[in-house]
């Protein structure tokens, strides 16, 4: 009888496990660690509250004995603080509100203007409808608008935070991209009420926000297998309230994982845990800081990076694959399956069409610009498994898997399931067992090859006689054949191979990523592969002297690109020689 049939952690050879029990995973300790965490309230950076959490976890490493450590650094960080919207008049009428990280806060006693919508915007307090996000936030500026409110699409109100800055800002053009107005997000019922005042209606928008550097401290720990290679795992323990199932509910799946490799055998390679700190209070501060600090580790022996985020979710049955890069793709879907069992076809589209991208032929699975996605510079592949609601269910946000309560103030412990957060760490165990203890990596480029054809169709169609995309479209054919001649290969060293397949990833995913540079962070969240090659998008409508300027510049990402294509599809040619 194998240990999976005792309940055991399982033994490598096992097929993967179906039942969590099989597997050793406890859900109910689970819950208790979101519902002790939850209880601290608001963990933002820096603040006493995150010393408490801090504490906890590394609490609960140390009592199973796992290496670890707390890294302490200064991060730039925003948060609201109180938040009011009182429409003036001969009855004032007050309506609750949420302040918006990154934002600019209000004058003291408030700011006092009139309500405008659409295009009539200058000197007014815009209302816009969802998310105050930086492109809404942004655009409203652009009009003339003297602060924002935001209308919910329900009764709750999100916190949010709207800067374009990836973790730490690197000078001050960057602070300056910061909003310059106030904004927050009112109810839904709030927001009728006010438009139902009309244009003009003169309203008072208060807005006491914060941002500031500041020390913040972050929990990491680590497994060593019996080679230097690992893999990383992730998730955010700051909340913007209590924060049970973003992201409570990943910190204690990792807990998790953590206890059952520490207490099975010593696996391949290892295993690293980081629980990051200033997510969106700090635009991913704590994993950009760590993929700095800890590049060139992370460059030589990280075989992948395993994000943990939207997990454990009460009713949230559908499980979305997102975030993975292509090479990795077919091994994390494949395990997605055979652990959680096929997803039906409808909730399947119901996923695409949750994650939106801006490409128009990529998958939308594939890795975006959230969820600490701080490692494609430095080459790593990438997966993420979240709990989405189900289609049909009443209660996710409009066109979006995840639930209403999503950083919310009704994210709290009742809203995490613990047989369902038991079955999303069984669905990363088997991902993590796959990683940690194969005979050959499960990393397919031919992948990725596909991604950055299907990425090049849409430059083709808007820039059809730049000459660079073409070229582009010939090396990436050559090395998806080159890819495919790979992976059918015999491998006859698994240790030359294994550092093969960790190589391409390190050409190909910086320049799949980042438009940049390896080394920098690109501005902004719009998700797009290839984005070097975006200025390709806007070319035929460019003044002569800008065009020109234009193709000079997407020469340059051209060229990136192709050294990455033709680098890897080299070393691929040196090892089948």
């Amino acid at each position: 009888m194998t240990q999976s049939e005792t309940g055991g952690t399982p033994r490598r050879g096992d097929a993967l496990p179906t039942r969590p029990e099989a597997a050793g995973i406890d859900g109910a300790a689970m819950h208790r660690i979101v519902a002790d965490l939850a209880a601290m309230g608001r963990k933002l950076p820096g603040s006493p509250a995150e010393a408490r959490a801090c504490d906890y976890i590394t609490g609960l490493l140390a009592r199973a004995g796992i290496r670890h450590a707390v890294h302490e650094f200064d991060a730039f960080i925003s948060w609201p603080e109180r938040s009011a919207v009182t429409l003036l008049g001969e009855t004032p009428r007050d309506f609750a509100a949420s302040g918006v990280g990154f934002a600019a806060p209000s004058p003291e006693e408030g700011l006092r203007a009139p309500l405008g919508e659409g295009q009539d915007l200058a000197g007014r307090i815009a209302l816009v409808d969802g998310l105050p996000r930086y492109d809404a936030v942004m655009a409203a500026q652009r009009g003339g608008a003297v602060g924002v409110i935001a209308v919910s699409h329900g009764p709750e109100r999100h916190y949010v935070q709207t800067s374009p800055i990836w973790g730490a800002p690197t000078g001050q053009d960057e602070v300056d991209l910061l909003p310059r107005i106030p904004v927050v997000q009112v109810s839904r019922e709030d927001g009728a009420a006010l438009r139902a005042a009309g244009a003009g209606a003169e309203v008072r928008l208060l807005a006491e926000s914060r941002r500031e550097w500041r020390r913040v401290r972050m929990p990491c720990a680590e497994i060593p297998g019996r080679e230097p290679h690992f893999v990383l795992l992730g998730a955010h323990y700051c909340t913007w309230a209590d924060g049970a199932t973003d992201n409570l509910a990943g910190v204690a799946l990792l807990l998790e994982l953590a206890r059952l490799y520490a207490a099975g055998e010593t696996p391949r390679y290892g295993l690293r845990f980081g629980w990051w700190t200033g997510h969106e209070q700090g635009g991913y501060a704590g994993s950009s800081w760590y993929a700095d600090q800890f590049r060139t580790e992370l460059h030589d022996n990280a075989i992948a990076y395993l994000n943990v985020d939207i997990v454990g979710v009460k009713g949230a049955t559908t499980k979305a694959l997102r975030n993975t890069t292509g090479e990795l793709a077919a091994y994390a879907a494949a395990v997605l399956e055979a652990t959680a069992g096929p997803l039906p076809e409808a909730e399947e589209a119901f996923v695409r069409r949750a994650l939106k991208r801006q490409d128009k032929y990529v998958d939308p699975r594939r890795s975006a610009r959230n969820s600490d996605q701080s490692f494609s510079g430095i080459g790593l592949a990438t997966a993420q498994v979240s709990a989405f609601l189900p289609a049909a269910s009443p209660e996710h946000m409009p066109g979006s898997g995840l639930a209403w309560w999503w950083q919310t103030e009704q994210d709290t412990a009742d809203r995490c399931d613990p047989a369902i957060l038991a079955a999303d760490t069984l669905i990363y165990r088997n991902l993590v067992e796959g990683l940690v203890n194969p005979e050959r990596l499960p990393l397919d480029y031919a992948g990725a090859a596909e991604d950055i054809l299907a990425a090049l169709r849409e430059y083709a169609e808007a820039a059809p006689d730049l000459p660079e995309i073409g070229w582009l479209a010939e090396l990436a054919t050559r090395f998806r054949e080159a890819a495919a001649q790979l992976a059918a290969s015999p491998a006859v060293d698994t240790a030359r191979q294994n550092a093969l397949l960790l190589r391409l990833g390190r050409h190909l995913n910086p320049m799949m990523h980042h438009a940049r540079s390896d080394f920098d962070f690109d501005l902004g969240r719009a998700s797009r592969l290839l984005p070097g090659l975006a200025p390709a998008l806007t070319l035929k409508d460019l003044a002569p002297d800008a065009a020109r300027m234009a193709r000079t510049l997407l020469r340059r990402r051209a060229n990136r690109i192709a050294h990455g294509l033709l680098r890897a599809e080299e070393a691929i040619g040196t090892a089948l020689a």
